[in-house]
C-alpha cells in the first residue's frame, strides 16, 4: 500500500489530490460507513465525520447541488478518520478546524445512493432534508447547500426551520435562471448539454482531473434526475422573501462563477438581517471544490463567529 507522501506526491493548485492517488482514496472510501436515514417510504443516504457531539450542539448538514450526490464536497470536508487523519487529508491538513464539527453530508432523493425520485420543486427536497433533520433529531444545525442545496437551505430558513442555527450558501442566489436551451438539451442532447454545464461552471485554469469528475457525476446521475434538478432550478424565486430571514446567513460567491453572477449573490447577502458576504478569487461555481482550504476557512470564521448563542 502506498505511503501518505506517495499518495500525496501530485498536488494541484487547488489544493486536491490528482489522480495518482485516485484509487487508494477511493479504496479507502469504499471502507466508510455509509449509513441510510429512513424518511418516509425512502432511505437517504449520508456520510458523517465522526465528531463528536460539540457543548453549543452546532452540527453542519451539507447539500449538494443539482445532479450531484455526497462525494461532490471535498473529502476534507466530510471524513475526520483516523485512516484519514494518517494520510493527512482531513480538514486539519487544509489549516482548519473543521474536524471539531460533527458534519453529514446527503444524497438527495434519487441522487447517490439514496432511494426515491427526483423532485422538479426545490420544495420537496427541502422538506425531505427538514425529515433528515428531524430523524437524526439535530438541534442547532447550520445548513450548507450549493447551488441548488443553497436554495434548498434558503427554503427551510425562510419557513423559519427550529432546527436550524444558520445557513451557508455557496454558489447561490434567491433566484436562480436556467436558459430554455438547457431544459432542452438535458432532454434532447444529454452529453452535449452536460458538456457546456461543465464549461461554465469549473475556472479556466481549474485542473481537468476535476472537471472530469464532474462531468461523470452529472452523467452518472442521468438525463431524467439532472433534467428535474434543473427544472426545480428554473422555477426557484425567493428574491422577494429574503428579508423573512432571521438567522445568520453566510454568502459565499465567486467573481468568476459562470453560472451565479457574484452580484447576483451579493444583492441577495444584503437583503438579510444578519447577512456575511464572503468573496473567493480564481474559481468558478464549485468553489468549495475548487479552493477547499479558502472556502472552510470562511465556513469556521462563520461558525465560530457568526451564530447567535
Amino acid at each position: 500500500m502506498q505511503s501518505g507522501p506517495e499518495i500525496l506526491a501530485k498536488m494541484s493548485g487547488t489544493g486536491l489530490l490528482e489522480p495518482c492517488g485516485r484509487s487508494s482514496i477511493a479504496a479507502l472510501f469504499e471502507e466508510e460507513s455509509m449509513p441510510f436515514a429512513t424518511i418516509g417510504e425512502n432511505e437517504l443516504s449520508y456520510s458523517f465525520n465522526g465528531a463528536k457531539a460539540r457543548r453549543d450542539g452546532v452540527s453542519v448538514v451539507l447539500v449538494h447541488g443539482a445532479g450531484g450526490k455526497k462525494q461532490d464536497w471535498h473529502a476534507t470536508w466530510r471524513s475526520a478518520s483516523n485512516k484519514m487523519q494518517g494520510m493527512g487529508l482531513t480538514a486539519r491538513s487544509e489549516g482548519r478546524q473543521l474536524e471539531k464539527y460533527p458534519i453529514y453530508a446527503i444524497d438527495l432523493p434519487g441522487h447517490g445512493r439514496s432511494t426515491g425520485q427526483s423532485h422538479t420543486h426545490v420544495e420537496a427536497y427541502a422538506d425531505a432534508i427538514a425529515s433528515f433533520l428531524e430523524a437524526m433529531d439535530l438541534q442547532r444545525v447550520v445548513l450548507v447547500g450549493h447551488s441548488m442545496g443553497a436554495a434548498i437551505a434558503l427554503t427551510l430558513a425562510v419557513t423559519s426551520n427550529p432546527r436550524l442555527a444558520g445557513i451557508a450558501l455557496i454558489g447561490g442566489s434567491g433566484r436562480l435562471i436556467v436558459s430554455d436551451a438547457i431544459l432542452d438539451g438535458l432532454q434532447t442532447s444529454f452529453e452535449p448539454t452536460v458538456d457546456a454545464i461543465v464549461k461554465y461552471s469549473w475556472h479556466r485554469d481549474t485542473s481537468a482531473f476535476f472537471k472530469k469528475e464532474g462531468r461523470q457525476h452529472l452523467l452518472e446521475a442521468g438525463s431524467g434526475v439532472v433534467y428535474n434538478d434543473f427544472l426545480a432550478c428554473s422555477r426557484f424565486d425567493l428574491s422577494d422573501r429574503l428579508s423573512e430571514i432571521t438567522i445568520p446567513v453566510l454568502v459565499m460567491a465567486a467573481e468568476q462563477d459562470r453560472m451565479v453572477p457574484l452580484e447576483d449573490s451579493r444583492t441577495m447577502a444584503s437583503a438579510f438581517k444578519f447577512g456575511t458576504f464572503a468573496e473567493l478569487q480564481d474559481c468558478g461555481h464549485y468553489m468549495h471544490v475548487e479552493k477547499p482550504r479558502e472556502a472552510a476557512g470562511v465556513l469556521v470564521s462563520f461558525l465560530e463567529n457568526g451564530l447567535v448563542e
